[in-house]
This record gives C-alpha cells, sequence and structure tokens, in this order.
C-alpha cells in the first residue's frame, strides 16, 4: 500500500503560509477518492491544526520534526519523542546562562501545552498568547508560565526560541551543540527579521517518526515531497522523494525528481497525476516528466 507525505512550509503551502484554493481544491478531491496522504512538518500542532482543519486527513500526522505523531480522528498524539532528562537539565543549563527563555511544549494528561517565560521576548509572548485561544481538545488551552528548569518532571518535547537578535540564538546554540540534541537555526521566511532556534531530541526525525508511521499502517511504497534540509532524513526514509523547484540545492540533489513550486501546486498537482495514472506506462512517463 502507498503513502504520499508531503511537509507544509515552501512545499504544500504557499508563500503566505496558506493551502492555495487550487491546492486545497485538488487535494479535498483526491482524499474523498481514498488517497493515504498526510505530513511531515516542523510545525506544532498548534499552528498546523488551523491550516489544515479544512481537510479530511484521517492518517497521523508527523510534527515537530518528528517528536510528536498527531491522530486527526482520534484528536490525540499516539506516539511521541520526548527530552532525555539529561536533556532536560542541559536545556535548562543554556537558558540559565545565555538568558534566554523561549516557548515550551510539554505532554501532560494526554494533552500538548505550551509554556512561555514572563522574560521571554515579545514574539515569543503573541505566540504563546495565541496558543491560549486554540480551540481544539488535544491542545491545553490554560496558560503555562514555566521555564524549563520548572519542567524537569513532565515530558518535554520541543523548545522553540524567537528571537530577532540571532546572535542571542547562536550563542544557546554553541552551548547546546554536540549534547544529545537535534538543533534547527534558521530565519523566518515569512517575517525576515525573525530568527530561531528549534530544540528537540537527537531521536526525533520526519524519518525516524516516518518509520513509526510506517508500522502503524503497514505502508510498504512511501512517497515524500519537501524543500528544506530537514526534509532530508524524510527523503532517506522513502521510496521515492521529490523536492519542489523552490527546494534547497541539497534536497534537489539528494531528490528523485523535480516537481513545480509550491507556488505552482507542484504536489497537488503531481498528486492528481499520479492519482489517475492507470497503467504501468502511465507511471513510468509520470516519473520520466519529474525525474532529476
Amino acid at each position: 500500500m502507498e503513502l504520499f507525505i508531503s511537509d507544509l512550509d515552501g512545499t504544500l503551502l504557499d508563500s503566505q503560509a496558506q493551502l492555495s484554493p487550487v491546492s486545497l481544491k485538488i487535494l479535498r478531491m483526491l482524499l474523498s477518492d481514498g488517497l493515504p496522504f498526510t505530513v511531515a512538518s516542523a510545525r506544532t500542532p498548534f499552528s498546523a491544526l488551523p491550516l489544515l482543519a479544512s481537510l479530511p486527513l484521517r492518517l497521523p500526522w508527523i510534527l515537530m520534526n518528528g517528536a510528536l505523531l498527531y491522530d486527526p480522528v482520534r484528536q490525540s498524539f499516539p506516539d511521541f519523542v520526548p527530552l532525555s532528562p539529561q536533556a532536560q537539565k542541559i536545556l535548562a543549563q543554556a537558558e540559565e546562562r545565555c538568558s534566554i527563555s523561549g516557548l515550551l511544549f510539554t505532554l501532560e494528561e494526554g494533552r500538548l501545552r505550551c509554556h512561555c517565560s514572563p522574560a521571554a521576548p515579545p514574539a515569543a509572548q503573541h505566540y504563546f498568547d495565541w496558543t491560549a485561544l486554540a480551540p481544539y481538545p488535544a491542545l491545553w488551552n490554560g496558560f503555562g508560565r514555566r521555564q524549563a528548569a520548572e519542567l524537569v518532571s513532565r515530558p518535554l518535547l520541543y523548545g522553540m526560541y524567537l528571537d530577532d537578535r540571532p546572535q542571542r540564538l547562536e550563542q544557546m546554540a554553541s552551548l547546546l551543540d554536540g549534547r544529545g540534541l537535534t538543533l534547527d537555526f534558521y530565519r523566518d521566511r515569512y517575517t525576515e527579521e525573525r530568527w530561531y532556534l528549534e530544540v528537540y531530541s537527537a531521536q526525533a526525525s520526519k524519518g525516524l517518526a516516518l518509520a513509526r508511521l510506517q508500522h502503524m499502517g503497514a505502508f510498504t511504497h512511501i512517497v515524500a515531497f519537501g524543500d528544506g534540509q530537514n526534509d532530508l532524513a524524510l527523503f532517506d526514509a522513502c521510496d521515492e522523494g521529490y523536492a519542489v523547484a523552490n527546494a534547497c540545492p541539497a534536497l534537489k540533489a539528494h531528490a528523485d525528481g523535480i516537481i513545480p513550486s509550491n507556488e505552482a501546486d507542484g504536489v497537488a498537482v503531481y498528486l492528481s497525476k499520479r492519482w489517475n495514472c492507470e497503467t504501468d506506462f502511465d507511471r513510468q512517463s509520470l516519473h520520466s516528466e519529474y525525474r532529476r
């Protein structure tokens, strides 16, 4: 059984971080026809759920770069990879040493909760205030104003640090590098002056999460779509990987084929063509059309 899985930002979503009307229409039609499709993203459930609410997705989503699986049918988290107790201690020490506070995500009573220290920068405070309004049963709507050092007894899944001063985040990243954590440091694609440092378990990745998802669903052939460095592990875990035309050079070099960009609805257009292939010749012709 095939499974199709797509990254969100820069791949399935357009430059405004939305599903275009064209992609939305195509995906709704394909999903209603039985397309086995899901997503893999660095996004948290707080930001992914509103974007995907209009799609009838039934398979678990890979979120937080593989630290968490979300089941949209049961509205639950069937699998997660928390930081180890030692990694949590290291993160708390780095926060204190660099005088940096960010957003921390824990799993409590089966629900995901966002925490934010009062000392966090305005961008983090704004995100935190917004998450408190999220009307989804799987998310904790209460406020959690705790720092990393106060969360040792709870499964800490993810740290997200936002700042318009990249030097501060670089300092923290240098303290955490090589300490059993995965670090993603990058400029926000939608707000140019904002930088992110995302911290999660070294045992979490999109590729490792896909292996767990594959075991749950007994999928035998997996096709992935992506645009960034964090999709390399996803492609490694798949049978076929397609980069959108706007993808980074490293992912394009690693891909089996190049499809149209996110602005041209590349994923949806490719899926429509592939799902409607009726013969091996049709599939071979499609592969030839998009091969790298």
